[in-house]
């Protein structure tokens, strides 16, 4: 059957409307589980939030397991995606200016989106199988890319000599501890955390701690 074209004008209407509904669904479900973990979130919060019927949740997703999934899924799908794209385009460049790439897209992309840190954080105080799936599917690819280039630059004297293993976590803490930790962050220095001067200050304190870089003040 041949649609007309008000049916297939119709049909794009609905799958955009669909599609705009999933996505409310999702950055709903990213911000509450981010902030009450996944016991601590119910469907109905999430539906309300996002301005939907729950129906429609349960519709796009099925139930509380499968939008937690393909919320964090889209988190780090995000990132990862963001990443390929730039490595990609730095093809044969050198291992010192890729790494330094790899954690300047990090802490550019943990400032917005401080909720991936957060269920996280959530995720690994409770250590079950969410974890396990987190792990296997969306955080081993990256932390075997990252440590080889970590590997190897230990073994050129770029980076100190220490197991590449913590070198790694001082990346996965200090970049976005900043921003997950945002309104106490500001009540203690005053500072607007997510502001582009910070992120831009915080990359380069993270970068100079790791690589060894001296600090030349701006000229005024």
């Amino acid at each position: 059957m041949q649609l007309t074209p008000e049916r297939r004008r119709s049909t794009r209407s609905t799958r955009t409307a669909g599609e705009a509904t999933k996505q409310r669904l999702l950055s709903a479900a990213e911000d509450l589980f981010s902030v009450y973990g996944y016991e601590g979130t119910s469907t109905r919060s999430i539906a309300v939030r996002a301005g939907v019927g729950q129906p429609l949740l349960s519709y796009h997703f099925h139930n509380k397991d499968g939008l937690w999934r393909a919320a964090v899924g889209s988190l780090f799908d995000d990132f990862s995606g963001l990443l390929a794209d730039r490595i990609h385009g730095l093809r044969g460049v050198d291992d010192e200016t890729v790494l330094k790439l790899i954690i300047r897209e990090f802490i550019a992309f943990s400032a917005g989106h401080p909720q991936l840190h957060r269920i996280m954080i959530h995720e690994c105080a409770v250590d079950g199988e969410r974890v396990d799936w987190l792990v296997e599917h969306h955080v081993r690819p990256i932390f075997e890319m990252t440590i080889g280039y970590i590997d190897r630059l230990i073994g050129t004297g770029v980076l100190p000599q220490l197991p590449a293993a913590h070198i790694y976590y001082i990346i996965v803490g200090a970049g976005p501890t900043l921003f997950a930790l945002a309104p106490e962050c500001s009540r203690l220095t005053g500072i607007d955390p997510v502001s582009n001067e910070t992120v831009e200050a915080h990359i380069d304190a993270v970068l100079s701690l790791l690589f060894r870089v001296p600090h030349v003040p701006a000229q005024r």
